[in-house]
């Protein structure tokens, strides 16, 4: 009974999701609700973005507990399958899964006979975490839109720099490499691309952080742009302790007191 507590507001996140229907009113809204809803609790999240056009998440198993709670919305995997095995479960719940590398490609040969899978391609435009090179996102692209197990193909790419000055311009470019004359549905904009580049919010956009109350810019408190925070950490003092000058505290005793000092200890 410790008497630290994490408090979650459902209103606050129904409200920011609120926001980015503001900022982004006409592209549909991927609620990003990975690791636990970043902290959040998955459930108690996915019933406050209940409103989402759709829900991204990196975890089968948590796709999977959605879908059998009676979620109906699109579901994503952000980071597609780890095993072969994984097409079956996909397919009998109607995950979107990402594809970013050629192993996953390879992998959609062994969908079973009447599979149909969304399937979103991840192009790398700079990120340099996954997805596809352009030049090879492009015979990736061709490859799944002939593909027996597609029944539907989005184009997606992730930024890296839409929080700072170098914008998003040189990855768009990279983008419209794959994306060009393609009548394909697209996910590009971030949070931050969804707060600063209305150019890229095209048909889905995927908040994140944004959707917790977090700003994404470092010199953008999150209340200036109307963000409300989900979570609060509440806890109380559970010890005093009187510090002399010269006195120190902590590992290390990094912290020198310069003048008699009262500390307090939280839980």
């Amino acid at each position: 009974m410790r008497p630290i507590k994490a408090l979650i507001s459902s209103a606050a996140l129904r409200h920011n999701l609120g926001v980015v229907r503001q900022c982004a009113p006409r592209s549909r809204v991927f609620a990003v609700i990975k690791a636990n809803a970043y902290g959040h609790g998955l459930m108690r999240a996915a019933r406050a973005l209940e409103s989402a056009d759709g829900i991204a998440l990196l975890e089968i198993d948590a796709a999977v507990r959605l879908r059998e709670s009676g979620h109906a919305r699109r579901l994503a995997l952000l980071e597609g399958l780890f095993e072969a095995t994984e097409l079956e479960i996909a397919a009998r719940y109607d995950l979107t899964i990402a594809v970013h590398n050629a192993e996953q490609l390879r992998m959609l040969d062994h969908a079973p006979a009447n599979a149909r899978l969304d399937v979103m391609l991840k192009v790398n435009t700079g990120m340099n975490r996954l997805g596809f090179e352009p030049r090879d996102a492009i015979k990736a692209r061709d490859a799944l839109a002939s593909h027996r197990a597609v029944k539907k193909l989005t184009l997606m790419t992730h930024f890296a720099t839409a929080d700072d000055a170098r914008g998003v311009a040189w990855q768009m470019e990279a983008f419209e490499i794959v994306a060009a004359g393609q009548a394909l549905e697209r996910s590009v904009a971030n949070s931050a691309a969804i707060l600063r580049y209305p150019h890229t919010h095209a048909d889905w956009v995927g908040p994140g952080i944004m959707l917790y109350g977090c700003t994404p810019f470092a010199d953008t408190p999150a209340a200036q742009l109307g963000l409300e925070p989900a979570m609060t950490l509440a806890s109380e003092i559970i010890s005093v302790q009187g510090v002399r000058p010269g006195g120190r505290i902590g590992y290390a005793g990094t912290f020198e007191a310069t003048q008699p000092l009262r500390v307090g200890a939280v839980a």
